[in-house]
């Protein structure tokens, strides 16, 4: 019975959606031509309350159609938060209470007027309010008994099913025979002293999780325990400033403290525990974060009230700030009309408070023609001069405030002083159309032309060019105007906060020129053949045609001249050869076109390849002959594979027959002769057998029984041999045990001089304050003055690492040998990129691991950098790697990474170089300007915070002592930049060498001259004369504090590499330093780009001038 009613409601619905379907066949059908009608209708969506979504909505004929929108079937309010693009409706942070209805897309024809309606479509918001925890029973809560009954409420509210926990101090309360849990209530029978403590509710739907808004403390008295008389109470507080938690039992022995389960807590230097039992934090900061509970001990009994301790914090307000969106923070509002802007308030606890300030400087108040209403700065009714201005948006909470600013302007509208003129021109012409206005400037006005309503894609196209005047013409200017020119064109001003003002249409007429299309060519004739040749020319009247050989206009009988412009010949002749004139004529005159005809006769076999048979090692002659005008060329293949005759076997006789000197077996198989000339080509096949011969013997065969004659003095051979290495091997291990027992003992010796000249294997950390940065250099400047001494000491001759031909001496080579690494020593690697030498990995790295010599009981593992070596047939890549092995091995800086080590017991090699924990500065700089990166998603690392002036001095101050370092070993690094420097989470810069030119850093470099260089970093010296010095390190070096500054943006990101090459040889490239820079480190870096390397300071100097600045910025 439930299967056929199952069938029938199938049957039933699959007859409705027939219906519909047909229905609405026919009404597309019974539709006129250009009547509107939706392709795409807004749906229905789901989405969480203050995420976006997007109502989409488009309509047929496309042009020209004006969309609005309407809401339970009222016009849609202007707000920033509501966006109409393109028929599209976008919300940006949708509202429960201001989105919840019916949206309906009105489509209307401008043509006709004529409108329709979309279906409906509704949002369906989620959300979820905030948690509280309420005594439910009793009523109050002194009627809190032992052994009653205790009802809990968990008060929050939110759409669809919601899901409720419940939590006793930290932890979670799990039901029993005695506790139950009934949708958002907590119900305790027989309540006893064991669940007194502070209880949390937490609610979970669609939308997420409800964040606690007040938690409950339940107390329930009792003779034999200590009871609660001062709960302590959830703190915010300042980081850094004091925090207390005051607690107070009756009857208790004794009141304890923990921090997350963890204690009892005593005094130290970090917090204090006062004679009434209050906490006091004296500084709080991140890792005092958490619950502390208060334990009131009685005889064997405990009770536990817990707290929680949080840090106020407060993020900046950016541009992502405002609503709706600001390029460069420009509101614009047309005159007379309303502007709204909503500042969207920062992360920060706790939740800070928003408020407007005009360009005087007073607060806006929330009445008025220019006013806030709920965080939105309203302008009523813009007036020119009184409404424009800055504005700013102030967030404050008790970890402090910021701000952030929005310049208005109110705009006018365009007016057109003259449209442009009608214009008729000749084909290939130049032209020019022109008209005149007086509007706002960029970015508040943009004009552009339109063609037949369809507006010039760009600026300067290849035909043509638009030229924007400041007095207030734009020109559209033609080279040379071509047929597709042809139309109405219109100039269009387009002002902010208005309609758009376009010209009156002016016709642009182009005449056709005469011109052949397309014009003929020379062409070679098969003998006794009928082709025809076309002449084909347009122009702006008909054309006629007229052929000529060698200057006379009468032909022979078999050729014949047509009308249209064809040649026709009937059976082409020997003496139809010579110069052929096509002439075409009309009203505007004649042209004329020369082609040369040649009669050819295509090649013809004579003799045709046959099938032959053969004798292993006899000889054989494969025939082939043809003929034809010019005569053909004879070209053999075997088994239709080209070039597979070229043997001494293989002779191709004068008259085109394949002479085989001595036939193998394996010659057998298809022959083809192929016969060509310039009327074409022609081929035939015959086939070669071979019979195996009597006695015959080849020479690879013979070369294979000498092989087998030869082997039993091979065995002979290698069997003495072997006992002769075996006599070898002995000797070799007695040497080379006692090599082995000198070497150890020397090893041993080197690392105790080592260890003793203080050569350190972990990174140091260095604080981020200037100050600290300071006092650090002048400590290690005696101390890296002796460093260098000694690697001065150690370095193989003066060879620099930039050099292209240096030797290396056997001490080099025995230094490398030195830093040999084993890969077990390495875990696993994690791929970081690409560059020219291969893949870049970061792994742990851990000395000495699983050593039999290992002495020590503990090994730190240090973070390193993994550049491996595959491309080996580089001549110039090798060289190259070999130039970083030098640089790195012989420098020993706080500030320059160290080389750990060389892999070389299999291939590929790898290069082992110091890395931390932050890694490439490159990445932190993007990092730290990016607004999700601000709150760290990653527990284990600290957050890249916004670099302030004084930090990004302090890094640079860190590069230019490195970079001073190399340069005082006379090397030269050629690749200065962010993404070849390191950070770590102290803020310590080092100077590495990642260069990872293929990945991800491949748009930074370009191909230039065959190599790979970064251009944008470079001087002009380094690119077009491959001139690298210590000047040009300082030319780099000044754009490496611009990257700081401007957060890791690729400089001259507007030009492509082309034009920043061109504009360095012309000397046109022009750098300027930020405006936050200050104004002594600005100057500095002009100097550093001076075009004359004479002119640059060295390194001395820069690390002198920063340190002047430092001292200057930290007295400010």
């Amino acid at each position: 019975m439930q299967r056929h009613q199952r069938v029938r409601l199938v049957l039933t619905i699959g007859f409705l959606l027939g219906c519909r379907s047909s229905s609405s066949q026919e009404r597309l059908q019974q539709m006129q031509p250009g009547e509107l009608y939706f392709t795409v209708s807004p749906s229905d969506h789901q989405v969480v309350e203050g995420q976006s979504v997007t109502l989409r909505c488009e309509a047929e004929p496309g042009a020209p159609v004006r969309y609005s929108w309407k809401i339970d079937g009222q016009p849609l309010a202007p707000s920033p938060r509501r966006h109409p693009k393109s028929g599209n409706l976008l919300i940006s942070r949708v509202n429960r209470m201001l989105d919840s209805g019916s949206f309906v897309c009105v489509a209307t024809n401008e043509k006709s007027g004529d409108s329709i309606e979309s279906s409906p479509a509704k949002i369906d918001i989620q959300w979820i309010s905030e948690a509280s925890v309420q005594l439910q029973q009793p009523k109050l809560a002194p009627n809190i008994r032992a052994g009653g009954k205790v009802e809990l409420r968990c008060h929050v509210d939110g759409s669809g099913e919601l899901k409720y926990e419940w939590f006793r101090n930290t932890k979670s309360v799990a039901p029993n025979d005695r506790v139950e849990m009934k949708r958002n209530l907590l119900l305790i029978q027989e309540a006893s002293p064991e669940d007194n403590g502070v209880y949390r509710c937490l609610a979970r739907n669609q939308a997420g999780a409800s964040p606690l808004a007040h938690s409950y403390p339940l107390i329930v008295p009792s003779n034999e325990t200590a009871t609660i008389k001062l709960v302590p109470q959830k703190a915010i507080v300042r980081r850094y400033e004091p925090a207390s938690f005051s607690c107070v039992f009756d009857n208790a022995d004794n009141v304890q403290w923990f921090f997350e389960d963890k204690g009892p807590i005593e005094s130290d230097d970090e917090r204090s525990i006062l004679d009434n039992g209050t906490l006091v934090v004296l500084k709080a900061e991140d890792r005092h974060k958490g619950y502390y509970a208060c334990h009131g001990l009685r005889a064997d009994t405990v009770q536990v009230y817990a707290a929680e301790l949080q840090i106020a914090y407060l993020y900046n307000l950016t541009s992502e700030s405002f609503e709706p969106p600001l390029e460069d923070r420009l509101a614009v509002v047309g005159e007379n009309q309303e502007l709204q802007v909503s500042c969207l308030a920062p992360g920060g606890l706790p939740t800070p408070k928003l408020f407007w300030r005009e360009p005087q400087g007073r607060i806006v108040s929330d009445t008025g023609p220019v006013r806030v209403q709920d965080d939105t700065l309203i302008v009523a009714k813009a007036r020119r001069n009184a409404d424009e201005g800055n504005y700013t948006c102030h967030a404050e909470n008790m970890a402090g405030a910021t701000q952030a600013t929005v310049r208005i302007v109110v705009s006018w509208p365009a007016e057109l002083k003259s449209s442009p003129k009608p214009v008729s021109v000749m084909e290939d012409e130049p032209a020019t159309l022109t008209c005149s206005f007086r509007a706002m400037e960029p970015p508040i006005t943009q004009v552009r032309w339109l063609r037949d309503g369809e507006a010039l894609l760009s600026k300067d196209g290849v035909r043509y060019r638009i030229v924007e005047e400041p007095a207030g013409n734009l020109s559209l200017i033609f080279k040379n105007v071509q047929l597709i020119d042809r139309g109405n064109y219109v100039c269009e001003i387009v002002t902010k906060g208005f309609s758009p003002v376009r010209s009156a249409p002016a016709a642009l007429s182009v005449e056709e020129k005469l011109k052949f299309s397309p014009e003929p060519v020379n062409r070679k004739l098969e003998l006794n053949s009928s082709p025809k040749i076309s002449c084909k020319a347009q122009g702006s009247t008909p054309v006629t045609f007229k052929w000529y050989k060698n200057g006379a206009d009468s032909f022979p009988k078999h050729v014949r001249d047509e009308l249209n412009g064809t040649l026709h010949f009937n059976g082409v002749l020997e003496e139809d050869k010579g110069n052929y004139t096509c002439v075409a004529s009309n009203s505007q005159g004649q042209i004329k076109h020369t082609i040369k005809i040649d009669v050819v006769i295509s090649p013809k076999f004579t003799i045709k390849p046959e099938n032959v048979t053969a004798i292993e090692g006899s000889s054989v002659l494969l025939h082939c002959a043809a003929e034809g005008d010019p005569k053909p060329a004879i070209q053999w293949d075997k088994d239709s594979r080209m070039n597979n005759l070229n043997g001494d076997r293989f002779e191709v006789m004068a008259n085109g027959s394949l002479h085989i000197k001595e036939v193998y077996l394996s010659d057998e198989g298809k022959y083809g002769c192929t016969a060509g000339n310039s009327a074409g080509l022609k081929r035939e096949e015959g086939h070669l057998s071979v019979r195996a011969g009597d006695g015959y013997r080849s020479d690879m065969e013979l070369d294979a029984a000498e092989d087998g004659s030869m082997m039993t003095k091979t065995v002979i051979i290698t069997l003495g041999a072997a006992a002769a290495y075996m006599v070898l091997v002995v000797g070799l291990m007695l040497y080379c045990r006692y090599r082995r027992r000198r070497r150890k003992q020397r090893y041993i010796q080197e690392q105790t001089d080592g260890q003793e000249k203080g050569e350190a294997t972990e990174v140091q950390e260095e604080q981020c304050n200037l100050t600290e940065t300071t006092a650090s250099a002048k400590a290690n400047s005696s101390s890296g003055k002796k460093k260098e001494n000694r690697e001065s000491h150690k370095s193989d001759g003066t060879d620099t690492a930039h050099s292209q031909n240096s030797n290396h001496s056997k001490k080099s080579k025995s230094s490398y040998d030195k830093l040999a690494v084993s890969r077990a020593h390495l875990q696993e690697l994690k791929p970081l990129g690409r560059g020219e030498f291969g893949e870049v990995f970061s792994t742990k790295y851990r000395p000495h691991a699983g050593t039999a010599d290992e002495t020590t009981t503990t090994v730190k593992e240090t973070v390193v950098m993994v550049k491996t070596l595959t491309n080996t047939k580089d001549e110039n890549v090798l060289q190259e790697f070999k130039r970083h092995l030098d640089l790195l091995h012989k420098l020993n800086h706080e500030h320059v990474a160290r080389l750990i080590g060389l892999c070389r017991d299999e291939e590929p090699d790898y290069m082992i170089i110091e890395y931390t924990d932050w890694g490439d500065l490159k990445t932190f700089l993007l990092a730290s300007k990016s607004k999700e990166m601000a709150a760290s998603t990653d527990g284990g690392k600290p957050r890249a915070p916004q670099l302030t002036v004084a930090q990004i001095l302090s890094l640079a101050n860190q590069a230019a002592r490195g970079l001073k370092h190399i340069s005082d070993h006379r090397l030269v690094h050629k690749d200065v930049a962010a993404r070849n420097c390191l950070i770590s989470s102290a803020l310590h810069v080092k100077i590495s060498l990642s260069c990872m030119t293929k990945e991800p850093h491949q748009q930074e470099y370009t191909k230039h001259k065959n190599q790979i260089i970064p251009l944008r970093w470079l001087p002009k010296e380094a690119v077009f004369e491959d001139e690298y010095s210590t000047k040009s390190d300082v030319y780099s070096y000044s754009c490496l504090v611009w990257e700081m500054f401007h957060q890791g943006e690729l400089p001259f990101k507007k030009l492509n590499d082309e034009s920043v090459l061109n504009q360095l040889k012309s000397q046109t490239l022009s750098w300027s330093a930020h405006k936050a820079a200050p104004p002594a480190l600005q100057e500095l870096q002009t100097q550093c780009w001076s075009y004359d390397p004479r002119e640059r300071p060295t390194f001395d100097e820069i690390v002198d001038k920063l340190q002047e600045i430092v001292v200057d910025c930290s007295q400010v």
